[in-house]
């Protein structure tokens, strides 16, 4: 739950839409636009040439959501690990603990990936050397993501949660192809992961509410 406010409340703090549309892409998200960003003429697509008045504005909205940010690597990477604490002991296999790491190393990645982006927002004229490793971490933190959703997907079913199941199936699918065309399949990508996290809250949210229920009727 803290994963889905923290993230709410980080939508709202982000820029709320590209300076102008990236020629060739459909990207709409300024964030994702951001991390995907590989030449300046992609960055000036997201905060605007030089002459914009809004380009100062959507700079400052950018590093005050990422550096939000920081809170919600926190809360994801607590998310998944304890997801999979939980898959854990109801299942009695300790293996589950090594797919819960996958959420802070995940979270790890973000972080670099954050300090690469602030940094460039502070040098927007000459972001080659930030804008060449960017991709790295940033691949790195949607393929953990993408993997620990797999091993959810692995985790329901054999608790014969399998409609649940089959929606954290699709980041291990979707990732792959975003990582081939960002601008265009990344913005997707990344939502089947979102979807995930939602299973994964279900299954949670029905876990503890089955658990007060059995303990209320004894």
């Amino acid at each position: 739950m803290a994963t889905l406010i923290v993230s709410q409340c980080l939508s709202l703090i982000l820029p709320q839409g590209l300076a102008h549309p990236i020629p060739g892409a459909p990207i709409s998200s300024p964030v994702l636009a951001f991390e995907f960003a590989r030449t300046p003429a992609d960055l000036e697509g997201i905060f605007g040439g030089p002459g914009d008045p809004s380009r100062g504005l959507r700079i400052t909205s950018m590093d005050r959501g990422n550096l939000f940010d920081y809170v919600f690597m926190i809360a994801y990477g607590s998310f998944v690990l304890a997801f999979f604490a939980s898959t854990a002991r109801s299942t009695g296999t300790t293996g589950w603990w090594l797919a819960g790491a996958l959420g802070p190393l995940a979270a790890l990645a973000d972080a670099v990936e954050n300090a690469l982006l602030l940094s460039m927002t502070r040098k927007l004229a000459s972001p080659e050397s930030e804008l060449g490793f960017l991709p790295y971490p940033v691949w790195t933190k949607f393929g953990l993501l993408a993997l620990a959703s797999g091993f959810a997907a692995a985790a329901l079913m054999r608790q014969r949660a399998w409609l649940l199941g089959l929606f954290c199936v699709s980041p291990l699918l979707a990732v792959p192809v975003g990582l081939t065309a960002p601008f265009h399949w990344g913005e997707a990508a990344v939502g089947t992961i979102a979807v995930a996290w939602i299973a994964m809250l279900l299954w949670s949210a029905w876990q503890v509410w089955s658990s007060r229920a059995a303990s209320a009727a004894t």
